[in-house]
């Protein structure tokens, strides 16, 4: 007689063993492959050291030498090539050794993306000198320590910044202002995009209105002139540990007085030869548009769109004007294949695509790489995106499918470890089916070169799905904060096994893939609960809601959720008691006296701070308001109330 029993045992058994087997199969297999891939990275780094250890500006001219009649820059209808750009470089270097300015330097410059703004880049970088790239909407004083701290006694301003650095430069050392435009590059016949651009009002020359006022003041075309002259040297002997930029942080913490964050001419280099198509394992960059329009002083412009852009030889695509409701305009201007925005910026230009009659049959088949940056991307923020994306036909240019082939990358690295996570494609090569059916996004997955990882209170590294602090070091880690030496040693924190690691600041897990998810600052102050886990909580409904975050409100013991639904949702009371229903499940039902709901009109949206990434300190600063609605459950009915009116004895109903 056949035991059935002892079959199903044996067979189970049997499936176990060649379960084990396949597993540890694969994970030898893995870490095979992740030995050979980290002896091929230090092979890289090691070439780097030997090979590249130069300035920034000897670096694309090496990589560029053979496509000198290439375009490097398009800027409003004029095109620059490689070779015109590194002979405006060398003028504007001959200019400033003619001026005394040399290596050790340290340049102050306020001025947006525009191709003067290259040329002095390039030009300081062959001297071995230092850019200073802050903001005009910096604190007044603030401004002047920043270029009181700087060696030189030159200063390059936009004209339309000058008013808000007036003050601050008299009040420091400066004794020449040199004054850049937006219409210094502008096409001879003018700028052929004047229709859209008119609406800013800001490509018009106020140079001759300064210079008649102030004799500090000089135009560039007497820059330029200063080093017509000039005979001697022009490269400076710059190694890879030099410094290069002194950039701003996002100041998500006090957005006036933004951290300067010091970074080496590795980090560019690092960066630009991680891309190369033999080591990414992707396409050459060569032939594509890559617009730059964040602002300047932000290491993730500079390094992630302007250095990048030139080191694969590709056109760079230099946008001045940075405003949300205009970057749907700027990508009709520049046709980039490749750019990098904030998430609310490429929300609001999917609202216009499919909701605003002007841009309803616009498409995009030239728009390839869509990066999304500053901020991690909620799943139902990641599900309109897509959607407008294929409305688009994004990429069909390029890769001509029946099916948009184009999706949503995030990208990251703050400006202290730089674009770390700036790989191309990486969204296709991440999507997952057990992603999708979990409502998770993608996540982010460094270049090979980076070293990460999720840290618990103890300094241990978490096990997967294990929340804890994300860390990370590169050669693209930043140098220090500069005169902030508290700052810094903040910064670079000591795990349980005695490694020194950069910190990233936010709640992060890693999932079984290697993905890394971040999930939200962390704060100065532990709180009960983590903001970041309720709206993740509340998110589960992608179908109805877009976006969600949750601030604290302890003066009224509120945690308020503020909430976009999905376009065209329209049954709120519904979807508020079913996103309830899963935070009482979740924290119980005391929880639920204390959350509140504060709702964005699809107009609305989200209040943006200067670098246009969503301001939560004014959503604290808004607080508990009467836009707050609250859940009110009585007997058999249950209604929506404003909040600040559920202690009434009849509170005014706000839906039924």
């Amino acid at each position: 007689m056949i035991d059935i029993y002892n079959i199903k045992n044996l067979i189970s058994k049997k499936i176990k063993l060649l379960s084990n087997q396949g597993f540890i199969l694969k994970k030898n297999f893995n870490e095979n492959r992740s030995k050979k891939k980290k002896k091929f990275i230090d092979s890289v780094l090691t070439d780097l050291e030997k090979n590249h250890n130069h300035s920034w500006y000897e670096e694309l001219f090496l990589r560029n030498k053979n496509n000198l009649d290439d375009i490097a820059i398009f800027y409003r209808g004029t095109e620059i090539t490689y070779r015109k750009m590194f002979e405006n470089m060398q003028k504007y270097a001959k200019s400033l050794k003619t001026l005394g300015i040399d290596k050790e330097y340290e340049i102050p410059i306020c001025m947006s993306n525009t191709p003067e703004l290259i040329y002095l880049l390039g030009a300081i970088s062959m001297i071995g000198a230092k850019a200073n790239i802050f903001n005009s909407e910096f604190d007044k004083e603030y401004i002047t320590e920043i270029i009181d701290s700087c060696n030189s006694n030159i200063i390059f301003v936009e004209d339309g910044l000058y008013k808000e650095l007036k003050d601050s430069i008299s009040n420091s050392h400066i004794d020449t202002i040199f004054m850049t435009s937006l219409v210094d590059s502008l096409p001879k016949s003018g700028n052929p995009y004047d229709n859209l651009d008119k609406k800013h009002g800001k490509f018009e020359c106020l140079i001759p209105m300064f210079e008649n006022t102030d004799s500090k003041i000089m135009n560039m075309k007497k820059f330029v002139k200063f080093g017509e002259n000039y005979s001697g040297g022009l490269i400076n002997s710059v190694n890879l540990d030099d410094e290069f930029t002194i950039t701003y942080s996002s100041g998500s913490t006090n957005s006036s007085r933004a951290k300067a964050i010091v970074h080496t001419v590795r980090s560019f280099i690092t960066i630009g030869r991680c891309h190369d198509p033999e080591i990414q394992k992707t396409t050459s960059m060569k032939n594509f548009t890559i617009q730059a329009h964040i602002p300047t002083h932000s290491n993730t412009d500079i390094i992630a769109s302007i250095s990048d852009a030139l080191m694969q030889g590709s056109k760079l695509a230099l946008e001045p004007v940075y405003d949300k409701d205009f970057f749907i305009d700027s990508l009709f201007i520049n046709k980039p294949n490749y750019v990098v925005a904030t998430r609310s910026f490429w929300i609001s230009t999917i609202k216009k695509v499919f909701y605003d009659d002007n841009y309803k049959k616009s498409k995009m088949p030239f728009l390839l790489i869509p990066f999304a940056v500053g901020e991690p991307l909620d799943v139902g923020e990641e599900k309109f995106l897509n959607k407008g994306l294929r409305k688009l036909e994004a990429g069909k240019n390029i890769v001509p499918t029946p099916i948009s082939v184009v999706t949503m990358s995030v990208a990251g690295g703050d400006c202290e470890h730089g674009g770390i996570f700036w790989i191309l494609f990486r969204a296709l090569q991440s999507k997952r089916l057990s992603k999708l059916l979990r409502k998770e996004t993608c996540g982010l997955n460094p270049f090979e070169m980076v070293d990460v990882a999720v840290l618990d209170e103890n300094g241990n590294k978490c096990a997967p799905y294990q929340l804890g602090r994300l860390v990370a070091n590169s050669p693209c880690t930043m140098k220090c904060y500069k005169d902030n030496k508290s700052a810094t040693e903040k910064f670079f924190i000591t795990d349980a096994d005695g490694k020194v690691w950069g910190d990233c600041n936010v709640y992060s897990y890693i999932d079984n893939l290697g993905g890394i998810h971040m999930k939200g600052r962390i704060p100065k102050e532990v709180k009960k609960i983590p903001s970041f886990i309720i709206s993740d909580i509340i998110l589960k409904d992608t179908k109805n809601i877009m976006s969600c975050e949750v601030v604290e409100d302890t003066d009224n013991g509120k945690y308020i959720a503020h909430i976009e639904l999905q376009p065209g949702k329209k049954n709120l009371k519904k979807i508020l008691i079913s996103a309830e229903n899963r935070c009482v499940k979740k924290f119980g039902e005391d929880f639920a006296s204390m959350l509140v709901y504060r709702i964005h009109s699809f107009n609305e949206s989200f209040t943006l701070t200067g670098c246009g990434k969503r301001d939560y300190r004014a959503l604290e600063e808004e607080g508990f308001s009467d836009q707050c609605l609250k859940i009110l459950h009585e007997e058999n009915e249950t209604s929506l109330v404003k909040a600040t009116e559920d202690f009434c004895e009849k509170p005014k109903i706000y839906i039924k």
